[in-house]
């Protein structure tokens, strides 16, 4: 798989984008570029964008729509919704959504800098969509059971604050269950920290999170942690929650809420925050 590169629609992508196909099942969750270009380049507050790789040209499409708000979900004014994300059908299969959902926060970032809030809706019936929006950062805030086909999850992502997209999670084999090591690996090659636990029944309880020193500040730990649900889900699916105890300053609890753990009453004198990952 190239590299890609994203960057907002020109007018003469629109042949490119007149050729994008999407199978009639994937037309369910989301729609042709040529269906939506024309309103999204008329409306000031949406700015059309396609994705690209080196030999290839044009494999995907989105649409970046500022003070958007979904029927059914109160969000802040100062927001950007991702709308209409899908990639060309004969470019699928290739990692690329997910790359692009890794790339999305720096590019948002970069174009919307005066934005912190980025949200996306999901089917809920699109679980590969929704597993790898979960990997690239987002948090799953809500759910709404009256979607036009169905239930739909309301994704969200703070764009005030650092992200890492290179790197990856594996399990350690050596360590026998219950307990569990996973490794957090820089660039395919380098192990820059772990996060260890102990299974019990259902729920994951998180003893220890290390980051390299050289590594920290830049936004790893986080980075992991958002990916920690979709990798278990994968690795070991009938892990549905995942808990942690500190008593840490405010810093490290605010760490684990910003990647969706929720705070709950004090047991023992430490903090106890918890997060659902099986849905």
């Amino acid at each position: 798989m190239s590299e890609i590169h994203i960057r907002p629609f020109m007018e003469k992508d629109r042949p490119s984008l007149a050729a994008f196909k999407l199978s009639e099942q994937q037309q369910i969750y989301s729609s042709l570029p040529v269906d939506v270009l024309d309103d999204a380049i008329e409306d000031p507050d949406r700015t059309p964008c396609v994705v690209l790789n080196g030999k290839d040209g044009i494999i995907g499409f989105f649409v970046l729509h500022k003070h958007y708000q979904h029927e059914g979900y109160a969000t802040p004014h100062e927001v950007v919704y991702i709308r209409s994300l899908s990639i060309n059908e004969a470019f699928q299969g290739r990692g690329y959504g997910t790359k692009v959902a890794m790339s999305l926060p720096l590019f948002v970032q970069e174009h919307f800098s005066n934005f912190d809030h980025l949200y996306l809706v999901v089917d809920a019936e699109n679980q590969g969509a929704w597993n790898l929006y979960e990997r690239a950062g987002f948090a799953h805030t809500a759910t709404k059971e009256d979607g036009p086909i169905g239930k739909e999850r309301l994704y969200y992502l703070d764009l005030d604050q650092k992200y890492v997209h290179n790197i990856k999670l594996k399990k350690d084999e050596s360590v026998a269950s219950p307990d569990i090591k996973v490794d957090i690996i820089l660039n395919q090659r380098k192990s820059i920290g772990h996060i260890d636990g102990v299974i019990n029944g259902e729920v994951l309880h998180i003893s220890h999170l290390y980051v390299a020193e050289a590594e920290r500040n830049r936004g790893v730990a986080s980075s992991a942690l958002r990916q920690l649900g979709t990798f278990l889900r994968r690795v070991l699916p009938d892990v549905k929650q995942l808990v942690v105890y500190t008593d840490d300053a405010r810093d490290r609890v605010r760490l684990f809420e910003r990647v969706g753990f929720v705070r709950l009453e004090d047991e023992g004198g430490k903090k106890r925050l918890m997060k659902y990952i099986n849905y």
